[in-house]
């Protein structure tokens, strides 16, 4: 195997771990008990060609890993049981079990078809913060299928997915400098070592090699304005004769590396964390090590899951397929607490819901409940109009009686079962009250979750019963929020439930609620951009009063209203139904009623995906969906949003959320940002998030998002490779001149991003005084000055409260000569005081989201000397948050690089020539070293660079 493509992998395979087709499901629950994972679920996509190698290779890998995990966790975990899911579009066969509540959307790891922005890489997406979860694992056909290719590239399949694993389940971060040219998130490859000399970015240290420019070959040379070596210049490791164990999280193809750094200094010296080194892994952790983070997670907390002998690390495979249709149950209450309004507004959404959003071919049956529960429409097919009218008939619209949800919950298993195997239908389920009869919730969850059936629930007012999110998580569904008087947040809830269970295409521009005053009228515009137009749907519905008027005007200046074929009146809802393809451009809508007294109307507008064209699509959702408030340790809630156009990542984008409050349904609205500060993870990945911490009373909180391009400055990151294919990767650290912005027209999107609960909110809300700013996380040197003794320091400033709020109030900045002095006691170092600050101040930070920049006078030069780095900022109340990341800043004498003609004439030439030479270079490398088979290079990665030299020579 080749080697420098293996030290490219490493810097290939984790960059992008936040960039994917987002859809923010909840994981398929992995367990771990007696140190075996089982309930590991692996998904391939329909879009998939089919090809049983892949399911035969998935095998071979998760071998592999499973025998590498239990060497990398001293004994403590391996994969027992995984389930591999198989596309409905793949032929059957007499193997494949029935899948139940396992899904894509859902699958731990994936199978799909290549990310456009790097291809094969692997990667896992990560939104969270250390010792957070990633959402899944992306692997493509060809990595899997393709051993030779993938493991030239990335090293031995199972070590890389080992590294991923550390990723996913753990939360860990790499352990490596890289430049990331789409997102402009970079790590140095280098750094100054708090003792002396310049160290390259690794863990452990004790990974042994050289470092060399990457184009030329040449010893790398020092930049006296940053004092490390040129941006050029890469650390080679040594293939042989390196006995560093550590770690998976660097450069996990190496031979000897067979564990994760550790902290313990009793441990293996030849692991031993280095918490010097700059990389993110390092900066997101607060320079805890690998092991740290992951004994404090339930795997292995508390001494969970001991270390323990096994006969064998081989894994069961269980094959499962998707069946070729979803069922879908509505399971509605109609007690009497929901006679009157409730009822009304519940039959009109579930009307459109069926009328407009269930798509042909999709089964949908009717259950109601009180006191007991009947089925008011078996489970049908779609087949018709016909159908959907006989299902919109048997839709309630009288309540009374008590609330038995057990009952509702029995019954529709009862109707998912009349027509097969419940495993993997959903039931959508609908209530305003607490149950009053048994059975009860907790009852039935067990045969819930015996017979694979995935529940989403929706309370339909503040004092729905409080195990509805409970519900719905133990059964793997998504639970929703809406008050009565909140038509559109109720419409989302069907619209997202289908989305996520059957597979649904549509894309909600519009869903709004407004109160338009008695003979007045409401005019507002929706945006159709270029990627949706299809089956292009406006809907107005009301409760009260006389039917208003709507009038629709197009982009070309045509009116739709009544009277029009387009224009259709039914059980409370004015629909129009653009036929074919609506042209793109601004649409107008004018509602007026046509009564004296106000009146409450729901505007809800979509429009499909044009074919093979990806639409623009948003996501939310709430970083839990239960938790308990603390003063002494203030809480916070992340909420995030992804914007995607397939996979490539929206940037520049508006993102509003919007927060419905109890006791009394208040909204409060926040900005989500993409700026890689507070809440959010990194910069540019098209995942907006942001905190909220003004929880103003126990209860449920709705979430709702709002996305558009308002400002015109969205835009979307291309790649362009300009290479054919079968060629090898290039390296990401050269593909930054090859990023493109793309801009995008005018667009708008909704969503809604669910519910969550608070408990022990203190009486009166949250008093934002005791919250701090957020933790600065990307704390830089911009320049280092011999001839003044200065250091630039640069780092993006956060809010007076976590990320939000006007400005902090002052930031402190305090700085050592010794890393670890710093590190430990930053109280205990010395503080930068007024008189150093040349330029910027420490009592005047910009406001959140921009860059702060410092120039500091410091107190000394000359040889070997160094100084370190760290800031806090902090608000009027004196609350200061986390001590950031440590920088090094070297203040010797260093001359210019002096480079000699030939060396200039190679650099020139590929500065010039670039990528394009890189890539034929590499392609003659790969295809060589495809015909050598030498019995080494089959077990190593290559160390050739990207001019083709090879350091080992």
């Amino acid at each position: 195997m080749t080697n420098m493509a293996a030290i490219r992998s490493i810097v290939l395979m984790s960059l992008f771990v936040w960039r994917s087709q987002a859809v923010f499901n909840r994981p398929y629950e992995i367990k771990l008990q007696n140190n075996e994972y089982t309930d590991v679920l692996v998904a391939i996509h329909e879009d998939v060609s089919e090809d049983y190698r892949i399911v035969d290779r998935l095998k071979e890998i998760l071998t592999e890993a499973s025998r590498d995990l239990y060497v990398a966790t001293k004994n403590r975990a391996f994969f027992k049981e995984v389930r591999i899911l198989i596309p409905r579009t793949w032929t059957k066969k007499p193997e494949y079990l029935p899948s139940g509540t396992e899904t894509f959307e859902r699958a731990n790891v994936r199978v799909d078809l290549p990310n456009p922005l790097y291809e094969d890489n692997p990667y896992v997406q990560q939104k969270g913060g250390c010792g957070e979860e990633g959402d899944y694992m992306h692997l493509t056909p060809k990595y899997v299928v393709d051993k030779e290719y993938g493991e030239t590239y990335w090293g031995p399949n199972g070590k890389t997915f080992l590294h991923e694993w550390g990723h996913l389940r753990f939360g860990l971060y790499d352990e490596y400098g890289f430049d990331d040219g789409a997102s402009g998130e970079s790590y140095p490859h280098f750094y100054r070592a708090s003792v002396g000399g310049v160290e390259p970015t690794r863990c452990s240290a004790k990974v042994a090699g050289h470092n060399k420019h990457m184009v030329t070959g040449a010893d790398c040379q020092l930049i006296p304005a940053t004092g490390v070596y040129e941006p050029e210049c890469r650390f080679y490791p040594d293939f042989s004769g390196n006995r560093a164990t550590g770690s998976y999280m660097f450069m996990h193809f190496l031979d000897d590396v067979t564990g994760f750094c550790h902290s313990d200094p009793s441990g293996d010296p030849l692991s031993f964390h280095n918490r010097e080194a700059p990389n993110k892994h390092n900066v997101m952790c607060q320079g805890q090590s690998a092991w740290d983070v992951m004994n404090k997670h339930q795997d292995f907390a508390d001494g969970a899951n001991p270390p323990r002998e096994v006969d064998s690390t081989v894994p069961n495979f269980v094959l499962l397929q998707e069946s070729d249709s979803t069922s879908i149950v509505l399971v509605l209450d109609v007690s009497g607490s929901m006679s009157g309004k409730p009822i009304d507004r519940l039959h009109q959404v579930a009307t459109r819901f069926i009328r407009s959003t269930v798509s042909f071919g999709t089964s949908v049956g009717v259950v109601t409940f009180s006191s007991s529960a009947s089925i008011e429409h078996r489970v049908v097919s779609v087949t018709s109009q016909a159908v959907r009218d006989e299902l919109i008939d048997a839709l309630p619209t009288r309540a009374t009686g008590g609330t038995c949800i057990g009952c509702g919950l029995r019954k529709g298993i009862e109707a998912l079962e009349a027509v097969g195997q419940p495993g993997g239908g959903v039931i959508l389920l609908l209530t305003d009250g607490k149950e009053t009869t048994a059975p009860f919730i907790r009852d039935v969850i067990p045969e819930l979750q015996s017979k694979e059936v995935i529940v989403a629930t929706i309370a339909f007012s503040a004092d729905a019963d409080a195990l509805l999110q409970s519900l719905a998580l133990q059964t793997g569904g998504l639970s929703f929020f809406s008050d009565i008087d909140d038509s559109a947040t109720l419409d989302d809830a069907f619209t997202t439930t289908f989305e996520t269970t059957a597979g649904g295409k549509g894309v909600k521009l519009v869903s709004e609620d407004k109160t338009i005053g008695g003979r007045e009228s409401y005019v507002n515009d929706v945006f159709i951009d270029n990627s949706v137009g299809e089956n292009t749907t406006f809907s107005v519905s009301w409760l009260d009063g006389s039917r208003p008027r709507v009038k629709v005007e197009t982009p070309l200046g045509h009116v739709i209203t009544e009277g029009s074929p387009m224009y259709d009146v039914k059980s409370g809802t004015i629909t129009i139904e653009i036929p074919g393809i609506a042209s793109p451009g601004k649409w107008t809508y004018n509602i007026t009623n046509n009564g004296p007294s106000d009146q409450d109307i729901t505007t809800i507008v979509t429009s499909n995906p044009i074919s093979d064209n990806e639409p623009i699509k948003v996501t939310a959702q709430v970083s839990t969906v239960s938790l308990t408030y603390s003063s002494s340790q203030p809480t916070a809630l992340k909420i995030f949003a992804s914007v995607r156009k397939g996979y490539l990542p929206v940037i520049g984008a508006v993102v509003m959320v919007n927060i419905q409050k109890p006791p009394n349904g208040q909204i409060e609205e926040i900005t989500l940002l993409d700026n890689g500060a507070g809440a959010d993870l990194s910069k540019n990945d098209g995942i907006y998030s942001r905190y909220f911490f003004n929880f103003s009373a126990d209860g449920r909180y709705g979430v709702s998002a709002r996305v558009d391009n308002s400002q015109g400055k969205a835009e979307y990151i291309v790649i362009n490779r300009g290479r054919r294919n079968g060629a090898p990767p290039l390296n990401p650290d050269t593909d930054g001149g090859n990023v493109q912005r793309e801009p995008l027209e005018q667009f708008q999107r909704m969503t809604t991003g669910g519910v969550f609960e608070v408990q022990g909110v203190p009486s009166g809300g949250v008093n934002s005084d005791m919250l701090p700013p957020s933790r600065v996380d990307d704390l830089a040197v911009v320049e280092v000055s011999y001839a003044d003794a200065t250091v630039t320091l640069s780092w993006t400033a956060l809010g007076d409260d976590f990320d939000q709020g006007g400005p902090a109030h002052y930031v402190e900045i305090r700085y050592g000569r010794h890393f670890y002095q710093l590190a430990d006691d930053f109280h205990g170092s010395a503080s930068v005081n007024h008189s150093q600050v040349l330029q910027g101040s420490l009592t005047s930070p910009p406001e959140p989201g921009f860059v702060q920049t410092i120039v500091i006078h410091v107190p000394d030069r000359g040889d070997n000397v160094t100084y370190v780095f760290a800031v806090r900022m902090c608000d009027e109340a004196d609350n200061c948050g986390h001590p950031s990341n440590i920088v090094t800043a070297n203040l010797e004498y260093i001359p210019e690089p002096v480079y000699g003609n030939y060396t200039m004439l190679l650099v020139i030439v590929g500065s010039v020539l670039g990528v394009v030479i890189l890539a034929a270079i590499l392609a003659l490398i790969f295809c060589k070293c495809r015909r050598s088979k030498q019995a080494k290079s089959a077990q190593q990665p290559s160390v050739y660079d990207n001019s083709g030299y090879n350091p080992n020579v």
